[in-house]
């Protein structure tokens, strides 16, 4: 990085997991899991520019930790620079949901490491060993690391193999967000063996356990339906989503979702991983 004329500009995309299994548990307690994950154009964005070693989070109320200890994109950074940032600022804007299902925290983390990298000059595409350090960080950062599109990933998420979208998968997404967090660590508290491969390959296995923990999950269920799509839940939840093949359909199954008191948000599956971008600091800004 330029001192004090370049900034580092990246998007940090949220998942869906179009499929999700549960195929066993390890003896340190962390389940084996086979997922099909894909992007979305719904990111958050970071910068990262010189100055004091500070973290700015927008917008206020986001739910993204303030501390630097607790955030994952600022920990990404540091796991990306191999050490405490010096003379670096980092600048996290907020757009996806917190505790959603959608990976916002992990792909910060995944977003902050490779800035990191980008001001060693460093190469950004992370190799096997070092997916399996980012892993350490979230289960979805290897797959938001790996900089692919779709990925069929496994293991505790640390096994991450470029993938083709499953057939007649259409580009148009509706995310139905429900107005309550749900933990992932609660859901898998929750799982039960029985739960293993119930949802069937296409399904998702953390369902059972959400709908156990959160029974309003039901209603947003039952509401999206009544919308005219089928509504799948992503990760850990409480997000539902569905995807179409014509933005017709798509806004007009938001309108109906809406018109019953549901938040939407409608997005599109992200055709490539994002981009670091160089951002000049523009003469007011240094002057």
């Amino acid at each position: 990085m330029d001192e004090g004329s370049t900034r580092l500009r990246l998007a940090a995309p949220a998942k869906l997991n179009l499929s999700l299994r549960v195929v066993g548990k390890r003896r340190d307690g962390f389940h084996e899991l086979e997922s099909i994950m894909v992007l979305l154009e719904l990111a958050d964005e970071l910068l990262l520019t010189t100055g004091d070693a500070e973290l700015r989070v927008e917008p206020a109320g986001s739910g993204a930790p303030l501390d630097r200890a607790s955030n994952l994109a600022w920990r990404g950074l540091v796991a990306g620079l191999g050490d405490s940032p010096r003379g670096l600022s980092l600048a996290l804007t907020k757009r996806v949901m917190v505790a959603a299902g959608l990976g916002g925290g992990s792909s910060d983390a995944a977003a902050g490491w490779r800035l990191g990298r980008r001001h060693l000059g460093a190469p950004e595409r992370a190799m096997d060993a070092e997916l399996g350090e980012v892993a350490g960080i979230g289960a979805d950062v290897p797959f938001f690391t790996a900089q692919v599109a779709v990925a069929r990933v496994s293991g505790i998420g640390e096994r991450v193999e470029p993938a083709e979208l499953p057939p007649a998968t259409g580009p148009e997404i509706v995310l139905a967000l429900a107005p309550f967090p749900l933990p992932t660590a609660a859901v898998f508290a929750e799982l039960r063996e029985a739960d293993w491969g119930r949802a069937g390959p296409s399904g998702n296995d953390l369902l059972a356990p959400a709908r156990r923990l959160r029974p309003e999950l039901d209603e947003l269920i039952r509401l999206a339906v009544a919308a005219g799509v089928e509504p799948r839940l992503t990760g850990s939840g409480p997000t539902l989503f569905a995807i179409l093949d014509d933005p017709e359909r798509a806004d007009a199954a938001a309108g109906r979702l809406r018109r019953g008191g549901v938040s939407v948000l409608r997005t599109r599956l992200r055709a490539e991983p994002a981009s670091i971008e160089s951002v000049p600091t523009s003469t007011k800004e240094q002057g």
